[in-house]
């Protein structure tokens, strides 16, 4: 079976309101009433109805549906994960907001990629408190080399609270399903590079394949490596013969580990990958990152339309075209994975 329907039909037991009581009752310890479940149902159904439209839509609009989609499915997790939330009570904004896009864009689309927004009051905000910024990942153990998943809780964000700004560029840079047509198609260094995670009894390895020329002085800053980090250089990792940057965590207790690692995600065979810091040193999990790409793009139809279907024409200044739509193909596809994953 396919796999997007897989995750559609595990999607679809929230909108029944027996099972969202039944698994509320199991998560937060106490019963919801009908209407609190009807509303956490509708979430459900709303956007599983706006990715199924969006499926069928032309790209001149298929970007905004996904987004709405994005954005329902993001309220029915945050009802069902903070229990002093009810429909009522939700922020009615976005959570985000746009900065300088007219003078950006009437500079030209090739500007695009340096379109920005910031956090403000709303659904963002609370869509990071739900999920925890939790991010599914994964190590090598040292004894049989073999992957073993797990999650981890990155720090809060300072995004939400400290008016920082980032780019479209920012987001793009740091999202391993982009990587190589990111570097083709903009000729910018990607924030994402090839890893190895090995856990031992006594600590974490972790080596990193740079993508682009990073100096050995800059590596704990990039990667917001605490100052008592030895970085070493040398010509193989465990698995893979590459030059690579390694550093060691020390301590008995891996899960304490866990959430001093630089931010990383596993798509399975070698493909580990560290993600660079962002600028102001937050780390966002793929679930965040996807709402703000898929906010950035959908905005973008909405309320600059001749800016979008230029580049859907191939006009001058289209350089970012490829990797904008397949940052919209990212949303199709992940997007609901990554709120089934949210509800493990």
């Amino acid at each position: 079976m396919n796999g997007e329907y897989r995750v559609w039909e595990q999607l679809s037991i929230f909108e029944s309101t027996d099972f969202v009581g039944k698994w509320y009752k199991g998560r937060q310890g106490r019963a919801l009433n009908t209407d609190r479940k009807r509303e956490i149902a509708s979430c459900f159904t709303q956007g599983r109805e706006y990715f199924y439209s969006a499926k069928g839509a032309a790209p001149s609009v298929r970007p905004l549906l996904l987004y709405y989609g994005a954005l329902s499915l993001s309220r029915g997790v945050i009802l069902l994960l903070d229990r002093n939330k009810n429909e009522e009570s939700l922020k009615p904004s976005h959570g985000l907001e746009t900065v300088d896009w007219g003078p950006t864009l009437s500079r030209g689309i090739e500007n695009v990629l340096d379109l920005k927004i910031r956090a403000t009051n709303g659904t963002f905000g609370e869509l990071v408190h739900a999920s925890k910024n939790r991010q599914a990942t994964s190590w090598w153990s040292a004894e049989r080399m073999a992957a073993g998943s797990y999650r981890v809780e990155l720090k809060p964000p300072c995004f939400t609270t400290d008016k920082t700004i980032f780019s479209l560029d920012d987001l793009l840079a740091r999202d391993q399903r982009l990587m190589t047509l990111y570097k083709r198609t903009t000729g910018r260094p990607s924030r994402v590079h090839l890893a190895e995670i090995v856990a031992d009894k006594d600590g974490v390895e972790v080596s990193i394949i740079p993508e682009n020329s990073i100096e050995k002085l800059n590596i704990s800053s990039i990667f917001g490596l605490p100052e008592n980090i030895d970085i070493n250089i040398r010509t193989r990792t465990r698995r893979l013969p590459l030059p690579n940057y390694f550093f060691r965590f020390t301590g008995k207790d891996l899960n304490a580990l866990k959430s001093t690692l630089p931010a990383s995600q596993y798509v399975g065979g070698d493909g580990m990958f560290i993600l660079e810091d962002f600028p102001n040193g937050d780390r966002l999990s793929e679930l965040l990152r996807t709402f703000l790409i898929s906010y950035m793009i959908g905005m973008l139809v909405r309320y600059f339309p001749s800016r979008w279907i230029a580049l859907l024409r191939n006009e001058k200044g289209d350089l970012a075209q490829p990797v904008l739509m397949a940052s919209v193909n990212a949303v199709e596809r992940d997007f609901p994975t990554l709120i089934a994953d949210a509800l493990v």
